[in-house]
């Protein structure tokens, strides 16, 4: 696999795939306004919520034991589908449980009608996850961003029917957002299914991957805790449009990504099949690389914070700007725990990550306690800054620790990195 080649295709899918949420998330924030825009992301930040809490990670198991060939591909697409089935019943199980019971406490604001299509979504969600997984760790890199990227592309379609031909509200706003969920999880499946050629089980190698799974998955929802969870607290503890500020200001930081996530997609499997020595080094070139690029283009982002929010959401959220400038250098350091992590996850490290971010975690919703009640939505950017920065302090501490003392490596650019580039310019002229 070359690893350039398919950073750039899937930087390439990132980007359409960003340009149709963009488009969506404008008409959506012109034609419904902070507070509706606020209560559309809270509501669809759920099945990822279930999706965290509930898949077990396994997604990071099936690429590390893909990576490692011991097992046959039809094998590994029967422990997803044991997995799929038996963790989606628990899932609904327990939202249906939180709904009649907790709802005050864990919904609160949200209408019953637009927690149904929460539940819609919870089992699709979990599929793509499991099966687009499983492409990846094939290095099927275009079934994975086309089965991923498919959930932009519907938004937008079905947001201009609505608006064109019928009328575009907070319901037909989450119909469009759980379109790609459904529609990515079917194909995802019969997708992978395809590419193994069949489905065999194995219940003691589904323990395994499960067993391995488990290790990662705490650390897993406490990434979503120091990641999101902030947008729940915010929605309990602040005004509806504060929420919606806040998920403009995030949603345009975290176009900052598309460069980082472009080659964790390829990096990821890359790294499995790699021995040891090629992951420490590629995952040096791949760190540094995205620090600058991410870093250059946060600069240009900060320039023109005002007039990408004004293009994105008009006056109404012109107070998103502070948050976005709070969030954008949080977002660039980053990097570096976004790109190492494929290295422990190479060298199986999965319980440590676990405790790492764990910790991480608990430093982030402290922040988010003492701040979001005071500051809202500028309380809740800062919050997250100073988390990635502190992710960012411990994954270099353990790269100097077990890997490398000279840690420079990481952070200044080499004149060979740029043979890269070349490479890249010549894919885009093709």
């Amino acid at each position: 696999m070359n690893l350039a080649r398919e950073s750039f295709y899937s930087l390439l899918f990132l980007v359409s795939s960003h340009l149709c949420a963009t488009i969506a998330g404008i008409i959506i924030a012109r034609v419904l306004g902070p507070a509706n825009k606020g209560i559309i992301a809270v509501v669809l930040l759920y099945p990822t919520l279930f999706l965290t809490v509930f898949s077990f990670t396994a997604g990071f198991g099936i690429i590390y034991h893909m990576g490692k060939s011991e097992h046959d591909s039809k094998v590994l697409t029967g422990s997803a589908l044991t997995l799929f089935f038996v963790l989606s019943v628990l899932a609904l199980t327990v939202f249906l449980i939180t709904v009649i019971y907790f709802r005050e406490i864990l919904y609160k604001g949200i209408d019953a009608r637009y927690l149904i299509f929460v539940g819609v979504s919870i089992p699709f969600i979990i599929m793509l996850y499991y099966f687009s997984s499983m492409l990846q760790g094939s290095m099927d890199i275009k079934g994975y961003n086309i089965t991923n990227r498919l959930s932009s592309f519907s938004n937008l379609f079905l947001i201009l029917i609505f608006l064109f031909l019928w009328r575009l509200g907070v319901i037909e706003a989450l119909i469009a957002g759980i379109s790609g969920i459904v529609l990515g999880g079917i194909l995802s499946f019969f997708w992978a299914i395809k590419k193994s050629g069949g489905i065999s089980f194995d219940s003691k190698f589904t323990n395994i991957l499960l067993k391995d799974s488990f290790k990662i998955h705490f650390g897993a929802i406490a990434n979503f805790v120091f990641s999101r969870a902030n947008l729940f607290i915010l929605n309990y503890f602040a005004i509806q449009s504060e929420v919606g500020f806040y998920a403009i200001a995030l949603t345009i930081a975290n176009a900052l990504f598309f460069f980082s996530v472009s080659l964790e997609i390829g990096l990821y499997p890359k790294m499995a099949h790699a021995n040891i020595d090629d992951a420490i080094n590629l995952v040096q070139v791949a760190t540094r690389q995205m620090l600058l690029i991410t870093g250059l283009v946060a600069l240009i982002m900060a320039v023109f914070s005002k007039g990408i929010v004004l293009l994105y959401g008009g006056k109404a959220f012109l107070p998103a700007v502070t948050p976005l400038l709070l969030l954008l250098p949080g977002i660039v350091v980053y990097v570096i725990p976004k790109m190492l992590s494929t290295l422990w996850v190479r060298k199986g490290w999965f319980l440590p990550l676990t405790f790492i971010a764990t910790g991480t975690a608990l430093f982030s919703l402290i922040f988010n306690f003492l701040l979001i009640p005071k500051f809202g939505a500028k309380g809740a950017a800062l919050s997250t800054a100073a988390t990635y920065g502190f992710s960012s302090l411990i994954a270099v501490f353990l790269f100097w620790k077990y890997v490398k003392k000279d840690v420079s490596v990481l952070f200044i650019p080499q004149k060979s990195d740029f043979v890269i580039y070349r490479e890249i310019l010549t894919i885009f002229k093709k």
